[in-house]
């Protein structure tokens, strides 16, 4: 649950704050509202529609090529993320919601309505792919570890839309140049991490002539995600303390209560935004940090049990492996290669056995979680039932004999399946 919830929620905020960004510079005149509004959620509809679309054909089918839709929608949102900025800007300060027409007022919609489409499919199709990850390798959608892992997917993106919504009200009540610096710098951030993958695949192809420079950029990207995540993060609560600072803190002293009210009422609900906004930045920095760091923690192996070799059989005593749960044992091969096994006792006489790996996963080993075998690599579950048997992420099998209190394993066999281990 925790990695899923990790993973979305890195994937989602992107998508969730340069959304809200857009959303928050469109400008249109007052009667025009509610089309712009409805217009405005059938294009972002369209861009993670079309995502989940694509996401969909290629884990079902072989007719999606990843890197050629990322190149190519990539360079489109560059280009029209380059486009929206220069028409915020060139729009100056003037109101968003006004009467006065002009062609600087419908540009920067239509570049915001365009940047918004390709922003819910770039960053849209990723964070469906990831769906692929809910289901363990071998289970079903409605299992209790599936369901869990949905719902941390779903928590995921639920702390990322929050996010987005707090930054999209927050937007609406600075003043008009901190709205543009703080659009900018989410943009910004966009363009400078997707403008090196996006270099570097052109270079691939040959379009444009390989830089150092450029590998050495998308080098630090890569290892410095988190902090980058973490910016993000500051900037939901920044633009939050910035919306409570220029609030009006009192109505002129001929004014009505009701506009008494207001003000009262409006400081009221900026406080309440900084608090929320405290808490989904703070909770969104410690996900990215500790968060992250848990997720991704590779569970050590348990320690290696006593066996002992007794001619052409390793033994290994049935009073150590009778109480159901999984044992690791090591034969040193002649070559001085260490090859580990695992036992786990499936029923009163039936013991599953295997190697510490697999086909798919390699050596990686396994360990047990809440009584239940996992694959350390892929955080697969296994069946305990199908251990000792071929296929899919299972433990590779060796055979075994019970005789004389023991389970012997040929030392033959192991000999044999060093290779895995080398």
């Amino acid at each position: 649950m925790l990695k899923l919830f990790v993973a979305a929620a890195e994937l989602a905020l992107p998508l969730g704050l340069l959304s809200a960004a857009l959303i928050a510079n469109r400008s249109y005149a007052p009667p025009d509202r509610q089309r712009v509004g409805r217009l405005t959620v059938r294009v972002l509809a369209f861009g993670t529609l079309a995502a989940a679309a694509v996401a969909w054909l290629r884990l079902e089918t072989r007719h999606v090529r990843l890197p050629v839709v990322n190149l190519w929608t990539g360079a489109a949102l560059l280009l029209a993320l380059i486009a929206f900025l220069a028409a915020l800007w060139l729009t100056g300060r003037r109101e968003l919601v006004t009467d006065e027409g002009g062609w600087r007022p419908r540009l920067l919609t239509a570049t915001s309505l365009v940047s918004l489409a390709l922003v819910g499919f770039f960053y849209g199709l990723p964070l469906f792919l990831a769906i692929d990850k809910v289901v363990p390798m071998g289970g079903t959608l409605f299992a209790s570890d599936s369901l869990v892992n949905l719902i941390g997917y779903a928590l995921g993106i639920a702390t990322a839309v929050f996010a987005g919504t707090a930054v999209g009200i927050s937007l609406g009540r600075v003043p008009s140049l901190a709205r543009r610096v703080l659009t900018t710098l989410l943009l910004g951030i966009a363009l400078v991490t997707q403008w090196a993958p996006l270099y570097q695949q052109l270079a691939g192809l040959k379009i444009v002539p390989r830089s150092p420079g450029n590998f050495q950029a998308l080098l630090w990207i890569q290892n410095n995600a988190p902090s980058i995540l973490l910016v993000y993060a500051g900037v939901v609560v920044v633009t939050a303390a910035i919306a409570l600072a220029v609030r009006r803190r009192s109505a002129p002293e001929d004014a009505s209560r009701a506009e008494h009210r207001l003000v009262r009422a409006d400081g009221l609900s900026r406080r309440r935004m900084l608090s929320w906004s405290t808490a989904l930045g703070v909770g969104l920095a410690v996900t990215y940090t500790v968060g992250k760091r848990l997720a991704e923690a590779v569970p050590e192996l348990s320690p290696i049990e006593p066996s002992t070799v007794n001619g052409d059989r390793v033994e290994v005593a049935l009073d150590l492996v009778s109480d159901g749960h999984l044992h690791r044992f090591a034969y040193r091969s002649t070559g001085g290669t260490e090859v580990r096994f695992i036992v786990i006792q499936k029923n009163a006489t039936a013991f599953g056995t295997g190697l510490d790996a697999c086909e798919i996963c390699g050596p990686s080993g396994y360990f047990e979680r809440g009584g239940k075998v996992v694959c350390r690599e892929c955080d697969v579950i296994m069946n305990t039932q199908t251990i000792g048997f071929p296929g899919g992420c299972n433990p590779i099998p060796i055979q075994y004999e019970i005789a004389g209190g023991h389970l012997l394993f040929g030392v033959a066999e192991l000999e044999q399946q060093a290779k895995v281990f080398r």
